[in-house]
């Protein structure tokens, strides 16, 4: 199986895991990532969670958070190096969440990273956060 082969089935499985999360089932995304100590998180939900146990408790938590909806993703950039690879995109769709009665528009930017581990790709980290206007530097400092 060629790279680019390789990528489109690790987009492919990521973007389906990804649509069973945001209707509740977290097992899909569970699988995908490896089970090691150094496994993290940093979710779109705020803070970051640090080897499979934490992050496993995320993922879970992410699923109970939503409700229902459908995701879509704009590839930015992929890439492997050796036994690593990684995808950048744009995460878009319409879900539902808890406390909200109508679903909303999420969009997310969101990188990847995946280790080749037993002949496959397991994801090791995921980085999403909200999009947000461009801000001046000084707006990232804690007061």
């Amino acid at each position: 199986m060629s790279t680019n082969d390789e990528l489109d089935e690790i987009e492919r499985r990521t973007v389906a895991a990804l649509n069973q999360l945001v209707i509740g089932d977290p097992e899909p995304f569970k699988a995908l990532y490896s089970h090691e100590t150094d496994v993290t998180v940093f979710g779109g939900f705020g803070a970051y969670e640090l080897g499979w146990e934490q992050v496993s408790q995320n993922i879970e938590l992410a699923a109970f958070r939503f409700r229902g909806g459908r995701l879509e993703v704009e590839s930015l950039a992929r890439g492997t190096s050796g036994d690593l690879a990684y995808t950048v995109w744009i995460e878009r769709g319409r879900v539902w969440v808890e406390g909200r009665d109508e679903p909303g528009v999420l969009m997310v930017r969101v990188t990847h990273i995946f280790r080749r581990e037993d002949g496959g790709w397991s994801l090791i980290h995921r980085h999403g956060d909200p999009i947000v206007e461009k801000t001046e530097a000084t707006a990232v400092l804690q007061r």
